[in-house]
């Protein structure tokens, strides 16, 4: 995992920012605006519909200077996804800055899955959009997506083992490890279901199912390894 190098704070960078030579924090400007309107125009027409013409528009930048900072549309993909991913991971809380009693870390959690699918559709939309185009993706690229997703799976892991904890699970690692990829399945719908259909979609309630519904299979789990008398 690379999770660290996608975890700068805000006062970080502009500390970094500010111990450079104006020229530099030009041209750190000017490469923010350029992933910010890739990243707005990929997430609205894909990567294939996007073009090195229409994000210079986009930015207001020439297209030189887009080369200048990405060698090629790939590598302006995988700034992107890196970027997104920066922002999405530093909306979720930290493991360590949940509360300790039970019922007010699971809500915390819930809370914290609705705000990151409400604060980041562009992010998201992007990540299912590149999955769909994976003929169109170069596999350096579609490897960013697949290792955002990873480090979104070893969040979730380590959240389920949070939840799973108080029912002390035989093999509680595998469990958690199975649920994680159910539960990051269930985000993507939950996300497609509110941009297609906002005013039916609950997304604090289906992951209250979910929750409810991962609780019973652990339990069921755990008893069907039982030994029998």
């Amino acid at each position: 995992m690379r999770t660290a190098r996608l975890r700068p704070t805000a006062d970080a960078r502009r500390i970094t920012i500010r111990g450079l030579s104006r020229r530099q924090q030009l041209g750190v400007e000017s490469r923010r605006r350029i992933v910010d309107a890739a990243a707005a125009l990929m997430a609205e027409r894909g990567f294939a519909g996007t073009s090195i013409a229409a994000v210079s528009q986009r930015s207001g930048l020439p297209s030189g200077s887009i080369y200048w900072h990405f060698e090629s549309k790939e590598a302006l993909l995988a700034a992107v996804m890196e970027e997104g991913a920066r922002r999405w991971f530093e909306a979720l809380p930290r493991i360590d800055d949940l509360p300790t009693d039970p019922a007010e870390r699971i809500e915390a959690l819930f809370d914290a899955s609705e705000t990151s699918l409400e604060a980041h559709p562009e992010f998201l939309r992007l990540l299912l959009l590149i999955a769909l185009e994976r003929r169109d993706v170069d596999p350096t690229s579609l490897g960013v997506v697949r290792r955002v997703r990873e480090q979104a799976l070893e969040r979730i892991r380590r959240m389920l083992a949070l939840l799973l904890a108080p029912l002390k699970l035989r093999d509680a690692g595998r469990i958690a490890d199975e649920f994680a990829r159910l539960v990051l399945v269930v985000s993507d719908g939950a996300f497609v279901a509110q941009h297609i259909d906002p005013e039916q979609s609950d997304v604090r309630r289906s992951f209250e199912l979910l929750r409810h519904a991962l609780t019973a299979l652990a339990r069921e789990k755990n008893g069907a390894r039982r030994p029998s008398r």
